[in-house]
């Protein structure tokens, strides 16, 4: 007989698992709290004054939205232009639209984009010149975004 008995014929114990869900839910908090909805910084680069419109509706897939702003210019020594064009919230050229947009279907669901298209959504100073908001739009169909949405607030366009 010996002093030792030899152990390794028995099974190891089990792990608790009684704190996995504290865990879990420790993580869901830190997540929820430390992660915050994307906001658009546009205003930082330009003054946009939104048209008004009478009819108006909802973007139902806001996932599939690409944003183009076109506004006046604050800092006027920085970007001596009259109006500024910017793309998800970074000042561009109208020449930039095409790869812009091609980037931005890179960027989203394939299945989401053949089912709901990429919707580029405008908006647009109501100051701005007509020209500019028509360069836009041919850059857009040169580069078959036809799904546009344009930005405004509810009223009555006609009262100043």
């Amino acid at each position: 007989m010996s002093k030792f008995k030899d152990n390794s014929n028995k099974d190891l114990p089990q792990p608790s698992t009684a704190a996995l869900p504290d865990i879990i839910f420790m993580l869901l908090f830190f997540f929820m709290i430390a992660t915050s909805i994307r906001q658009s910084n546009y205003d930082e680069y330009i003054k946009i004054e939104v048209p008004k419109a009478s009819a108006m509706s909802k973007i139902l897939k806001k996932d599939m939205v690409a944003y183009l702003y076109l506004g006046v210019p604050k800092n006027k020594s920085k970007y001596p232009q009259d109006f500024l064009l910017l793309l998800n919230d970074k000042p561009a050229q109208i020449g930039d639209i095409r790869g812009w947009v091609g980037d931005e279907n890179s960027k989203r669901n394939g299945e989401d984009l053949l089912e709901y298209g990429l919707t580029t959504q405008l908006t647009i100073d109501k100051n701005a010149r007509v020209g500019y908001v028509q360069a836009i739009k041919e850059q857009l169909s040169y580069s078959q975004a036809f799904n546009v949405s344009y930005a405004g607030v509810k009223g009555d366009p006609t009262v100043q």
